[in-house]
């Protein structure tokens, strides 16, 4: 019986290292994404000023904000998916 036991816990080991590794893959993968969301609101904001100046315009103080918030949200999900990375490797 001892030794169905141990195989048990050893079942539940792995079912729980298992999960760790997908929520690592899951994790990394939205940094990804979000990684990527940051690329176009960078291309988004280089491709407004470029414009703008290009063509003989003001820079829209309020759009630039807009732009770059959009950013700033991406970059505040990155730190908190790698804080929850943080949190289960403890």
């Amino acid at each position: 019986m001892a030794f169905i036991d141990k195989l048990g816990q050893m079942a539940e080991k792995a079912a729980e290292i298992a999960e760790d590794t997908i929520d690592y893959g899951k994790s990394k993968g939205k940094i990804v994404l979000e990684k990527g969301k940051i690329k176009d609101g960078n291309e988004a904001l280089g491709a407004y000023v470029y414009m703008t100046l290009k063509n003989g315009g003001e820079l829209d103080r309020s759009r630039l904000d807009e732009l770059m918030a959009e950013i700033e949200v991406h970059e505040k999900a990155i730190s908190e998916i790698e804080a929850e990375m943080a949190e289960k490797e403890d």
